[in-house]
């Protein structure tokens, strides 16, 4: 392709100004296809149920076969605990805790809160209905939209070079010790991606079995990356178009003007409707994030994000922290693949409860004091109505948050220090 027609294309990709309906944007058809991959995107919510049925088959199947996956791979554990190290153990464990994350998002995808949400998400609440409702409103509208492409461009890129390093990284090691040669090594196993306990020892010793569980590791490395990433992909472009919503009120706020003296009954009644289109507003974000199925949707599901999230965060930062050529090229990907979310997702979520107080402070600082009394009491009452804050809480118990975040980060470097120990003196 001509470099003008990669721009032109490219160009194309950014702007989507033919596109009547957020189905239409490009990187929500991207999001479409990493959640229809693995079987989790509500097709039925959008009018096409015959392919959702089929795409809920095949989750069922990937549900098994993850299933299938981590008890194979604990078996694995299990069979070969006497000669298994530290290190060793500690991939194996990874990779369980990854299957379960990802078994538990194709659980959460086949709910009907998921696929209505999704529905709310893209019909009503996404910030293309609102564009038009002021210049800043256009202005942050766009801005939201390229935020949210170059965030979907990464994760798909995240996703294509995090598993090609994952899986090709212990082919290169298999290559580089002899093993694919005429000659060799005696009494050394083939490297895998992931260990199962197949009842056989060909798949480890034996070149045909290699093959075979290299071409099924691939997809399998496919279909959990894709689940977990394309799952918090959702939650994070969700949050921006909240984060767009809430700087949308302020500014709204902050534009009724100060005229030093009290408003003439014209001027009341242009406030009164400015003042009923902002509380409009906020109680479509309340709706949307809490009295809807958002907090329902994702409660539990930001529960059990947290709880593997601290599991996954220890592992990992115990085998990447070999510091070896082979440690980073394997598991650096993976570990900046699961600290982002958990550091991007408890971040986003800060912002939204700091971008709420704000809204507070936007409020007092409109100025009632040249309005008439019914407008001071509609004020008053959007004020008592923000007090509420705009965060959620996974599990509706543990405030979903930088603070949070935190506590995981301290105590997954507390059991690092404590593992590495351990993993020391078994070396000695």
């Amino acid at each position: 392709m001509a470099p003008p027609q990669v721009f032109r294309s490219l160009k194309k990709y950014f702007e989507d100004s033919d596109a009547k309906y957020p189905l239409e944007f490009n990187y929500i058809r991207q999001l479409t296809f990493l959640l229809s991959f693995v079987g989790s995107w509500p097709h039925n919510q959008f009018g096409r149920g015959r392919l959702h049925f089929v795409l809920s088959v095949y989750s069922l199947f990937l549900i098994g076969v993850a299933m299938a996956i981590s008890s194979a791979a604990a078996g694995y554990i299990w069979h070969y605990r006497e000669t298994i190290s530290f290190f060793f153990m500690g991939h194996v464990i990874l990779c369980i805790l990854l299957e379960t994350l990802y078994m538990q998002r194709l659980i959460t995808a086949r709910t009907k809160k998921y696929g209505e949400i999704i529905k709310d998400f893209l019909d009503e609440f996404h910030l293309f209905y609102f564009q038009n409702r002021s210049q800043y409103a256009s202005k942050m509208y766009k801005k939201i939209q390229f935020i949210s492409r170059i965030v979907t461009i990464y994760v798909c890129c995240h996703i294509f070079t995090g598993v090609v390093l994952f899986t090709l990284m212990p082919w290169y090691n298999n290559y580089k010790s002899g093993m694919f040669g005429p000659d060799r090594p005696a009494n050394k196993t083939f490297e895998h991606a992931l260990y199962f306990y197949c009842f056989t020892d060909k798949f480890y010793t034996t070149l045909n079995g290699y093959y075979i569980l290299f071409f099924f590791n691939i997809p399998t490395s496919f279909h959990t990356s894709s689940g977990i990433l394309a799952f918090d992909l959702v939650v994070s472009l969700m949050v921006f178009q909240i984060l767009g919503h809430l700087k949308i009120m302020r500014n709204d706020l902050s534009s009724i003007p100060s005229t030093g003296d009290i408003y003439s009954p014209e001027e009341n009644m242009r406030v009164k409707e400015t003042l009923k289109g902002i509380i409009d507003h906020h109680k479509i974000i309340i709706k949307f994030l809490f009295l809807d199925k958002c907090s329902d949707a994702f409660s539990n599901y930001l529960f059990i994000f947290y709880m593997l999230m601290q599991l996954l965060t220890i592992v990992v930062t115990v085998e990447v922290a070999a510091f070896t050529g082979e440690a980073l090229g394997k598991y650096g990907p993976l570990t900046v693949a699961i600290y982002q979310p958990l550091i991007q997702i408890s971040i986003l979520f800060e912002m939204i409860r700091t971008q709420g107080e704000k809204l507070i402070d936007a409020i007092y600082d409109i100025p009632w004091e040249c309005m008439d009394t019914s407008n001071r009491r509609t004020v008053l009452f959007f004020l008592l109505r923000a007090q509420t804050p705009v965060a959620l809480k996974a599990a509706k118990m543990v405030p979903v948050g930088v603070m949070t975040m935190t506590s995981v980060l301290k105590t997954t470097f507390a059991y690092y220090t404590f593992l590495n120990a351990i993993a020391e003196s078994s070396e000695q």
